[in-house]
């Protein structure tokens, strides 16, 4: 039964295994290349060509792998059709082997599970590079930077190849330009420093070292409000107001002063982007944002930099040069934080580039955090025919980021504490609260540093602690000489003195030892909980979920009867339920109660609302925990949820579905034989 929420926050999770049904039904296409299926529960699958063996990768591949083959056919569509947003929009046609006429690949994409769509989706964004997403991760994904871009050559005249480029300049038609652009700083009253930043990379001192200036009005401070609007609220107890920005003044710092304007989180303006970044989300795990950048001809807007996030540069319209360089050292390899911005000098200092290259309309750069970058707007290549109504006096690309603050640095940040304090406040064991050995100050430390190598230590202490190894040594050697003890009168008590120190250390180091590994234990038991903490706070991260229309069709939200699914909205004991999208709520236990943590009511800006957890019933328990991991082509029976009676389970579904979170269908009438509310 959901319960008033009380605040707690300690979970963990793990109650029964699910049972399921699937909807019987079994269609299949078949052509000459590729073997397309849909199993029973509606999921697409490809097998292998007659005759031939699929290769085996070498990543284990669970059950919701899809078949390289049916990848291939797929990525061939662009994101907007992936994403089913122009359904009227011609369909696309394959120029290698696989006959696209005999196997559609419009009609296969709607039957797809959402995360095989979002695979799909990765896919086609890759799709030029000619690399799997299952070679994208184990290659590139975090390690190295991916080229995709069109790389046929136009030397020889032919109308295939021009007609292939103009399929690949459109790719991504429709997300974004620069007249959505000026609509959507009308219409949204974007602000300068908050929505969109006005920046130029140039030498505006004169002393021949370029840098970034950026122009955007600097916010006034005004007297607080008891409610403010999307302000920041500064130490002083002001609020800061930033200047909305006029679209003339805008444009004509892009026209006339060569500056690049960078808009700050599209998506929460543009419904195709925010599609586009929630899909991602399901496929990478972890948030997903964005950010655009227009800049003129011949002009840079920004200084060399890395980045603390993993990017997809899409690039939109225009030309823009990209030069990237390796990260420096380990140091600054995956770095948890943005680098500040690198001199021309420093630049030099890089040596070669690792990528040298134009992106054009329809081209992908993929980076991992930490390779330094800079971009340029340029003319067109020449060896690039001219297409008529393809804009070449400005670089627009939309940047897709990820794995932000997500890193096992990240996790431990959340387990270590919680795990400390748990082995401190035990009751099995009293050793993390005991006292300090006395006096231990007196040889543990860095000037009393006996360590074989004392590399990383300042200069002064590496003399102190090489003289009294000498002295020691001297003192071992002179032990048993009465001319030397002569020469060296204190060499016994030196050397008495460096034992003893050096046995306390080891004795220190000892019992630190023993008390970190009982600490490491503790981690290792609260793991889940520790996966819980990050899973909710993803929640609290990630976008609301812009929900497909298939999946939409059977929320709450519909008036649609599609598949029985019923208009008064209420759950009967033979209804099929699902959780709409795979891992959009998590399940922990707190304080004894069941609870459910969502993302269904989160906002297109940051943070702006709080997590409106659901709260049940500990015995709840299973049977939420049931209806949170039966996930798409599955479905599950609300009579077949782990519970006492019948009511309960009707009304725990009941919940979730009117919270927005089930989707539901029915195959028969609804069994009226039990009635609830």
């Amino acid at each position: 039964m959901k319960l008033p929420m009380d605040d707690s926050d300690d979970g963990s999770g793990g109650f029964a295994a699910q049972e399921v049904v699937a909807v019987k039904g079994t269609k299949s296409k078949k052509k000459k290349k590729v073997s397309v299926q849909k199993d029973d529960g509606g999921s697409v699958s490809a097998a292998a060509p007659d005759g031939e063996e699929k290769e085996t990768n070498e990543r284990t591949e669970d059950a919701n792998e899809m078949p390289e083959e049916l990848e291939e056919l797929l990525s061939t569509l662009t994101p907007k059709q992936i994403l089913m947003l122009d359904e009227d929009e011609e369909k696309p046609s394959s120029d290698g082997e696989m006959n696209c006429s005999e196997v559609d690949p419009l009609q296969i994409i709607g039957d797809l599970t959402t995360q095989s769509r979002a695979k799909v989706l990765l896919s086609s964004i890759i799709n030029p590079s000619s690399v799997t997403t299952s070679e994208f991760y184990n290659e590139h994904w975090g390690k190295k930077p991916l080229i995709a871009a069109f790389e046929e050559s136009f030397e020889e005249k032919d109308d295939t190849i021009l007609q292939q480029y103009r399929r690949h300049l459109v790719r991504f038609d429709g997300f974004l330009n620069r007249v959505i652009i000026d609509e959507m700083i009308r219409k949204n009253k974007l602000r300068y420093g908050l929505d969109l930043n006005i920046t130029r990379y140039t030498d505006s001192m004169g002393n021949g070292m370029k840098h970034r200036i950026t122009l955007d009005p600097p916010p006034k401070q005004v007297k607080k409000k008891k409610s403010t609007d999307g302000g920041a609220t500064d130490t002083a107890g002001k609020d800061l107001e930033y200047e909305v920005a006029n679209p003339k003044d805008v444009w004509s710092n892009v026209d006339s002063s060569q500056c690049t304007v960078r808009l700050l989180r599209p998506h929460e303006h543009n419904e195709r982007i925010h599609t586009m970044l929630s899909l991602l989300e399901s496929e990478f795990g972890c948030m997903v944002g964005s950010n655009a950048y227009l800049t003129p001809l011949n002009s840079q807007g920004f200084a060399p930099h890395y980045d603390d996030v993993d990017v997809f540069i899409l690039q939109l319209e225009g030309f823009k040069r990209w030069r990237v360089y390796a990260p420096f050292n380990k140091a600054e390899t995956l770095p948890r934080t943005s680098s500040s911005d690198y001199t021309e000098k420093e630049v030099e200092e890089m040596g070669e580039e690792e990528v040298d290259m134009v992106l054009g309309p329809g081209d992908v750069l993929y980076l991992p955090r930490g390779w330094i970058h800079q971009a340029e707007t340029v003319a067109r290549p020449q060896h690039i025919p001219k297409i008529p109504g393809v804009k070449d006096d400005h670089s627009l690309h939309l940047t897709v980021s990820a794995m932000q603050n997500w890193s096992w640095a990240d996790f431990l940040e959340l387990l270590i504490p919680e795990a400390l304090e748990g082995a401190a406040s035990s009751d099995k064991s009293i050793s993390l609260r005991e006292g300090l050995p006395v006096n231990f100050l007196s040889y543990m430390g860095t000037m009393h540093s006996q360590e074989e190598d004392a590399s990383n230590l300042p200069e002064g202490l590496r003399q102190v602690i090489a003289a009294q190894k000498a002295n020691a040594d001297n003192s071992a050697d002179a032990s048993g000489d009465d001319e030397s003890k002569e020469e060296n009168p204190v060499s016994d008590d030196a050397l008495a003195a460096m034992i003893s120190k050096q046995q306390k250390q080891n004795m220190f180091k000892e019992e630190a030892r023993k008390r970190i590994m009982r600490v490491c234990k503790q981690a290792m038991s609260m793991l889940d909980d520790a996966c819980d903490q990050i899973g909710v706070r993803f929640l609290s991260d990630r976008l609301p979920p812009a929900l497909l229309k298939p999946e939409a069709l059977l929320t709450k939200e519909s008036s649609t009867t599609l598949l029985q699914h019923d208009a008064t909205k209420k759950i009967w004991p033979n209804t099929l339920c699902r959780l709409v999208r795979p891992n959009i709520a998590r399940l922990v236990i707190e304080d004894a109660k069941a609870v459910i943590y969502h993302c269904l009511d989160n906002s297109l800006i940051f943070h702006e609302n709080p997590l409106s957890p659901m709260e049940f019933e500990v015995d709840d328990a299973p049977a939420l925990e049931q209806l949170l991991t039966t996930v798409e082509p599955h479905w599950i029976m609300v009579k077949d949820l782990i519970h006492g009676d019948v009511e309960d389970k009707m009304e725990i579904a009941q919940a979730l579905y009117d919270e927005g979170l089930l989707a539901t269908m029915l195959m028969d009438n609804p069994d009226r034989s039990v009635q609830t509310g």
